[in-house]
């Protein structure tokens, strides 16, 4: 069954292309914090769109789907509450194998694990646990599957590839998105949009493809890739569809501002309007942080790479980020208070 939107107030779904929504393909979520729930809700709001399922990594979390009216919740930024319900679920069990389920499911005496291919995937999970999330899932990933990494910091598809994917003709396509909107997890499958931004996503080319093209880019934008020309259609998500140099600039971007921010706030339990305090540390580090992204070869002879990377940029971005977030706790405080492991490795190297 497909995921139905139910609500107070619903934004107008622009409808899929005959052509994709007659294949009825699934896109399974992993990950289901603040942005893997919003990313989930998000598709289910395509008109004509697939069936979304939710991959559990522990039956419990049912309980939670239970409590909230069998629902995924979302408070809007105008302050109304729409959900979305019909979900398909699959959990992990003893580590390694997936497993059908649903809120109403009795005890069964003999079931078997999951073998079937997974077209379409959407990783959110944490930096740090990329790796263990995916390795249940390789025997269903292959080089027909799909897999858009929608996470903070860089290196996870390195990581991925060295550890999971080692052989370059058997690897899955791969996405990369950037989300910029403000989500809050309240709890599970209960989330708040606290701020309209913009989602980008592009395709990572594979091994021994030119990186000046984009082998799921036509030269008009469009795509071949089911993600790639159904996503933009979610109208929550305002997503928009790169090439591979572009999205790494966007990604970079990113990633400087999280740099910068994250660790020093962390080291000085310390919320972001902290950072006012130290421009000349601030200054150093986006001049070491310009230094890096210019040496790129990926970015050698992009045209206004040199200003977008300029400390003079750079700081301006971080600047209008630091006072639109002044009083915000950025993730890694939280992380280390709790005593778990940050994500530093994938922001800083």
């Amino acid at each position: 069954m497909r995921p139905k939107m139910t609500s107070f107030s619903t934004a107008s779904p622009r409808p899929v292309p005959a052509s994709l929504a007659s294949a009825s393909p699934k896109v399974h979520v992993l990950g289901l914090g603040s942005i893997g729930c919003f990313a989930a809700h998000c598709i289910t709001e395509i008109s004509n769109g697939p069936a979304v399922t939710l991959l559990l990594h522990r039956k419990s979390l049912l309980d939670a789907y239970r409590q909230n009216g069998n629902r995924m919740l979302v408070q809007t930024p105008e302050g109304k509450h729409i959900s979305s319900d019909g979900y398909g679920f699959e959990v992990l069990e003893n580590r390694d194998k997936w497993y059908h389920t649903s809120p109403e499911d009795a005890p069964v005496s003999i079931k078997e694990p999951l073998s079937e291919p997974i077209e379409n995937l959407v990783i959110s999970v944490k930096a740090t646990q990329t790796v263990e999330a995916l390795r249940p899932l390789v025997h269903r990933l292959g080089p027909a599957s799909t897999i858009l990494f929608l996470q903070n910091g860089s290196g996870m598809i390195e990581d991925v590839n060295a550890h999971l994917f080692t052989n370059p003709e058997t690897r899955p396509r791969y996405l990369v998105g950037i989300i910029s909107h403000g989500v809050t997890l309240n709890s599970s499958f209960d989330i708040t949009h606290t701020g309209f931004s913009a989602t980008s996503i592009g395709p990572i080319p594979r091994d021994g493809e030119n990186l000046s093209e984009d082998s799921d880019l036509h030269p008009d934008g469009s795509s071949d890739n089911y993600l790639l020309q159904t996503l933009p259609h979610a109208p929550r998500l305002t997503l928009t569809s790169y090439t591979y140099t572009s999205v790494l600039q966007l990604q970079l971007e990113k990633l400087a501002v999280n740099s910068f921010c994250n660790p020093l706030c962390a080291l000085n339990d310390a919320p972001n309007g902290w950072l006012f305090t130290i421009p000349d540390t601030r200054r150093a580090l986006l001049t070491e942080i310009s230094n890096v992204v210019l040496a790129l070869p990926e970015l050698s002879g992009v045209p206004g790479v040199a200003e977008r990377f300029s400390v003079d940029r750079l700081e301006e971005t971080v600047n209008g980020i630091l006072m639109k977030n002044y009083n915000s706790t950025p993730s890694m405080i939280w992380d280390l208070r709790a005593g778990r492991e940050t994500e530093v490795r994938f922001i800083n190297g």
